[in-house]
């Protein structure tokens, strides 16, 4: 049986670590409420300590410490720029040294610096035998493993629907191939992915990688452009506190879903990876695993600061805490102050010009199969995304509950290899290979955000924060219909199979599985009507015309020749009693106008006294099976 990514990066449980070490201090020795998150992975000699503004030095009693700024260069934030790394003997007693250091009025909060730790996993590469996809639509790259890639387009044709028809069920997917006509990334928008190092020199997505400039053609060693970080050309590694990005699987896989080049005959398409003219978003590395190493809070702090500073506006994040480490928004604020005022930096600062000011961080729910997702994700100011299988049931290994959003594919093994996600692989023989996960559900999230960016360039409109995230969280489709019932899973720790029982998940995956094309639309304000191919349907207009839209004169529907053609319209659609009737036999979408007469039976003007002519575009969605729209039309 194939090993496969779960959420690769998990953090010591922090919550019980404060509760068990507290509870041995005898009571004339306690720290003071200044000093959060204790634990035995925190670093030795070194604590992070907010100072009160204005305060430079510490008084701890004697010992002897060394001061520097948590940031390598102002942030110009209150809050960010007051935190400082305090370094001391490492045979010091940690606790010893917060308590006296919190004794200093000058001190506003002492936190002990925890190391995030990573899951050993396993992933391997398609095998060469695989059966011939038989798409009903027609791909608009050449890249040879879109096919397969049924998480951007599910048609349903790599069910085995001889011995497994619900494997891969039709619609189960992101619906990118309806966006991709509209938009397929902008060069200009910077995503950050939060993870191991990606490879840079892949050929999937040498070209979509960010590049600092001033770095590249600078010095060796010099740090060219004054941003506190040396020969940082594509991102930086702060685990190994350089410019050298080291290639990782996970972090590789995770970028190409988001960015790898599209149209380049190599491998996968990326969901904003352009159109193989230089057009898709920039990917930056910011590398917080490297092997077995992993980062400290303050590094991972100092990466929020570093993708914000240096023109990213979305931030990837696959890793989080064990979900029992913190059960409320009030406790990860209270103990995790310092994470929290970096992401918060990110979402303030980052900047998109003339489109956005302030970026939005997205999280990985997590893969523990716990009814809570990990935080950070879990707050209530950032994006958390839960995985759902290829036929739209809760993946097996996610996380769910209060603080998840939106769900995305995340691909699932218990229906075979084929169904968990495709993305680039440092494993050049094939170029891809299949992962699942939380992990992987994330950047279809990130990258479906990223499209939005890109449409907003295109079409001049600007956006805020607050209603990105808005945007993601209601251009959904229902997911909880399909949580009935039980699906057959594997316990890889148990060696044998079990009925997983899918009605915990109902209501608690999130508002519903995200539609990068009804994203779009949103954007637009065009409403999407959604129908089955083959289906002859009729719909009413009351929605969009209002309550008496039986009783107005009709001028007809506007549908180009083209539309008609791709869609397989069988005649053209009319208006009868206020129904839209329509049949279209060829899954895809396009947009039709309809004019209707209101205030009379005829236009006025003139000699005449009549109505006023309202028009209404409408995005029409054919697919194999009718998606029921969740969010807004």
């Amino acid at each position: 049986m194939n090993k496969f990514f779960l959420i690769p990066l998990i953090a010591v449980v922090l919550t019980a670590c404060v509760k068990d070490n507290l509870g041995d201090i005898p009571a004339e020795q306690k720290p003071s409420d200044k000093i959060h998150n204790w634990s035995e992975s925190a670093a030795k000699g070194r604590l992070m300590v907010r100072l009160a503004e204005g305060v430079e030095e510490i008084d701890a009693k004697g010992i002897a410490l060394d001061i520097e700024p948590l940031f390598p260069t102002s942030t110009g934030s209150a809050k960010l720029d007051r935190w400082h790394l305090v370094h001391f003997d490492k045979s010091l007693d940690l606790r010893t040294v917060a308590e006296a250091i919190a004794q200093d009025g000058g001190v506003e909060r002492v936190e002990y610096d925890i190391k995030i730790k990573r899951i050993v996993s396993e992933a391997e590469p398609m095998p060469t035998m695989r059966p011939e996809p038989t798409r009903s639509v027609e791909l608009p790259f050449d890249d040879p493993e879109l096919p397969y890639q049924w998480h951007y387009y599910n048609d349903g044709s790599l069910s085995d629907y001889a011995n497994y028809p619900e494997q891969c069920l039709v619609g189960a997917d992101i619906n990118l191939l309806n966006a991709w006509k509209y938009t397929a990334g902008d060069n200009r928008v910077i995503v950050a992915v939060m993870d191991g190092g990606i490879m840079t020199d892949h050929p999937d997505l040498e070209a979509n990688m960010w590049v600092n400039e001033a770095e590249k053609n600078g010095l060796e060693g010099i740090d060219d452009d004054g941003n506190g970080y040396v020969d940082d050309i594509n991102g930086y590694n702060f685990v190994s506190d350089s410019g050298a990005i080291t290639a990782d699987d996970h972090g590789t896989h995770v970028a190409g879903t988001i960015g790898a080049v599209n149209n380049n005959g190599y491998a996968v398409c990326g969901i904003a990876g352009g159109t193989g003219n230089n057009d898709g978003v920039k990917i930056m590395s910011i590398q917080i695993f490297e092997g077995e190493e992993s980062c400290y809070q303050h590094q991972i702090a100092r990466g929020f600061q570093y993708a914000a500073d240096n023109g990213a506006i979305l931030i990837n994040n696959s890793w989080g805490y064990d979900p029992a480490s913190y059960t409320s928004d009030n406790e990860f604020e209270q103990w995790d102050s310092v994470l929290k005022n970096a992401i918060d930096y990110f979402q303030s600062n980052a900047c998109l010009d003339g489109v956005m000011e302030g970026g939005v961080a997205i999280f990985a729910a997590g893969n523990e199969i716990y009814p809570q997702p990990c935080y950070p994700g879990a707050y209530h100011e950032y994006v958390c995304v839960t995985a759902m299988s290829s036929n739209y049931t809760a993946a097996y290994y996610t996380n769910y509950g209060p603080g998840c959003n939106v769900v995305a594919p995340g691909g699932d093994a218990n229906y075979g290899t084929l169904f968990c996600i495709s993305s680039t692989s440092i494993d050049l023989t094939w170029g891809y290979e299949y992962m699942q996960g939380t992990s992987m559900a994330t950047p279809h999230v990130t990258g479906c955000a990223a499209l939005a960016l890109s449409y907003a360039l295109k079409q001049g409109y600007t956006l805020t924060p607050d209603y990105l995230r808005t945007l993601i969280q209601t251009s959904v489709h229902d997911i909880n219909t399909y949580q009935t019932g039980t699906k057959r899973c594997y316990d890889y720790t148990q060696g044998s199979y079990y009925n997983m029982d899918l009605a915990p998940y109902a209501k608690k995956l999130g508002s519903g599985y995200i539609d990068a094309h009804l994203l779009l639309m949103q954007m637009d304000s065009t409403p999407c009507l959604y129908f089955k191919t083959g289906v002859a349907a009729l719909l009413s207009l009351d929605e969009y015309f209002g309550g008496g839209s039986v009783d107005l004169t009709y001028q007809g529907c506007e549908v180009s020749d083209e539309v008609r053609d791709a869609l397989g319209m069988q005649g053209r659609p009319r208006i009868e009693n206020g129904m839209l009737s329509i049949q279209c036999n060829n899954p895809g979408s396009g947009r039709i106008k309809v004019k209707a007469i209101i205030g009379g039976d005829i236009v006025g003007g003139g000699d005449v006294m009549g109505g006023m002519v309202v028009e209404r575009e409408f995005e029409l969605v054919v697919r194999g099976a009718k998606a029921e729209n969740g969010g807004w039309l």
